[in-house]
């Protein structure tokens, strides 16, 4: 199984791309959240190395900003990780969805839990169970860490709402969902996290559900917690894009979304 061991250094290397020179005429200009932009910029990083002139930079952006700067033409590719995108485009934008981006719990490494049946994650996200030890584990107190935006409610939408009860940890301020999602539960052994499969960190140590991590094989019929990983653009994708995009539905660009933990579609 295949990881990100160190989420630090994608968020490093993307702050490198940024950083780039926004003047080169050939460069692609891909905009997205930090959930999404770790993808993109693995799936660049394989398209350059047989494409000499391909150059990419990348724009971090809040949520869905990306998908409306391509389709308004101020970017050329938008990607977001989000279900239900195709049919709720702004207008010009057009969708292709590459993968099947997966939502997990992640916990902290000291936990004893290792899987939680489907009957304990509704009563931990209602508020109901409010103690690890309800579950198999120590007598700590269940907090959840619900980090702005990307994946944050993404279980409560399918299996329960969130409970007003609920205790939670946040940072102060705004910050990178993904890493710090990462960091809390890493310094509170009782925290529990959503977090996307392979984004985790080294740090963090991530539950099964019902006996079951997400793969091809398992979601979305024993495992349905994922988001759909689009790529929007303005209007039909041609040129270099509409061969980035080719090359991310072809068996190199799956084999880069599979070593992210995503799961490709056709």
């Amino acid at each position: 199984m295949n990881r990100l061991t160190d989420f630090t250094t994608i968020i490093a290397l993307i702050a490198a791309l940024a950083a780039g020179p926004a003047s080169a005429d050939s460069a692609l200009k891909i905009s997205g959240d930090p959930c999404s932009l770790p993808l993109a910029m693995k799936l660049t990083e394989a398209f350059s190395a047989n494409n000499s002139t391909f150059k990419a930079e990348m724009e971090t952006v809040a949520c869905t900003q990306g998908v409306f700067k391509a389709a308004a033409g101020k970017a050329d590719i938008g990607v977001s990780t989000q279900n239900g995108l195709s049919s709720n485009l702004p207008k010009g934008g057009v969708n292709t969805v590459i993968a099947k981006s997966p939502i997990v719990l992640i916990v902290h490494r000291s936990n004893p839990v290792n899987d939680l049946k489907y009957e304990q994650l509704q009563g931990i996200l209602s508020g109901e169970i409010k103690n690890w030890k309800e579950v198999g584990g120590e007598d700590t107190k269940i907090k959840n860490v619900l980090l702005e935006p990307c994946v944050v409610n993404t279980m409560s939408k399918q299996v329960i709402p969130t409970g007003k009860d609920v205790v939670k940890l946040k940072p102060e301020g705004k910050v990178d969902p993904v890493l710090h999602t990462n960091i809390i539960v890493s310094e509170h052994p009782g925290a529990i996290g959503e977090q996307i499969y392979g984004y985790e960190s080294k740090d963090v140590k991530v539950l099964t559900i019902d006996g079951f991590l997400p793969d091809s094989t398992t979601l979305p019929a024993q495992y349905s917690f994922y988001q759909d990983y689009n790529i929007v653009t303005k209007g039909q994708p041609e040129g270099m894009i509409k061969d980035f995009i080719t090359f991310a539905s072809s068996a190199a660009g799956k084999a880069v979304i599979t070593s992210m933990n995503h799961i490709p579609v056709e």
